[in-house]
């Protein structure tokens, strides 16, 4: 292999590297943000639960008061 050949194959490699490099770092980017994306949706998570069990508690509350007034003729 001339050197002007063997040149040209690491100038290729060399940009190669480079490429993989990139790509390493995007990955690792992309790792962090969808940790924090994950963070996001347990936090919303628990907040639809907290909100569906504040909607059985009220639920529950209607029913006794409907129930007190006698006006249990709707089922919920």
């Amino acid at each position: 292999m001339t050197d002007e050949r063997a040149d040209l194959m690491l100038e290729i490699l060399k940009g190669i590297q480079s490429d993989v490099a990139a790509i390493k770092r995007e990955q690792a980017s992309q790792g962090i943000r969808l940790l924090a994306l994950e963070d996001h949706i347990r936090g919303l998570v628990g907040t639809i639960y907290g909100i569906q069990s504040d909607i059985a508690d009220l639920k529950m509350r209607v029913d006794r008061i409907e129930k007190r007034l006698g006006l249990m003729d709707t089922e919920h």
